[in-house]
């Protein structure tokens, strides 16, 4: 006996799954097709990716699509096809960065939400890119941000802090 079998390179592909991130161009989250549209970040190109509409309300909610990146999983339609469904839900978020100055190694570039702050110590929680970060400023700065907080005030820190050694903190420049 003798078996032959036959392979064809189509039988062999399986759907691409990809992880994508990218600024937030626009997204429809009613409608026959619910989408959004992101900037890819490698290619500088537009892509589109479908989600079912309970996911894009979960996803995104009432917020506006400015200054917000994207980020998940997607997968192909079919092994060929250029359309793309997301798995799961996207995570939605402001980006903000902090960066090392090259002026100076103690001087750092700082830029987040402030999510709590402490006026006795001088900490402060920020967000940046979703992750939480923390950082020790003058105590007089961070009282006022305090209390901005406890008014459900929105507090940003940004801008350029240089870390002071004897007093053990960063002084904004």
């Amino acid at each position: 006996m003798l078996f032959v079998l036959f392979s064809n390179a189509l039988f062999a592909k399986e759907r691409k799954v990809i992880r994508f991130s990218g600024e937030l161009v626009r997204w429809e989250a009613q409608g026959s097709e619910p989408q959004f549209r992101y900037l890819d970040s490698t290619t500088l190109r537009e892509k589109t990716i479908f989600c079912d509409a309970d996911t894009m309300k979960s996803a995104l909610g009432n917020q506006p699509y400015e200054k917000h990146h994207i980020e998940g999983k997607a997968t192909q339609v079919s092994p060929t096809s250029d359309i793309w469904l997301c798995v799961g839900k996207p995570h939605i978020f402001q980006k903000y960065q902090v960066s090392v100055s090259s002026s100076s190694s103690q001087t750092k570039k700082i830029q987040g939400q402030v999510i709590e702050a402490d006026g006795t110590t001088g900490q402060i929680v920020y967000l940046v890119r979703g992750r939480r970060s923390y950082l020790t400023i003058e105590p007089s700065l961070a009282k006022e941000m305090a209390e901005s907080l406890s008014r459900m005030e929105t507090v940003e820190i940004d801008g350029d802090y240089r870390y002071d050694r004897i007093k053990r903190y960063y002084i904004k420049d």
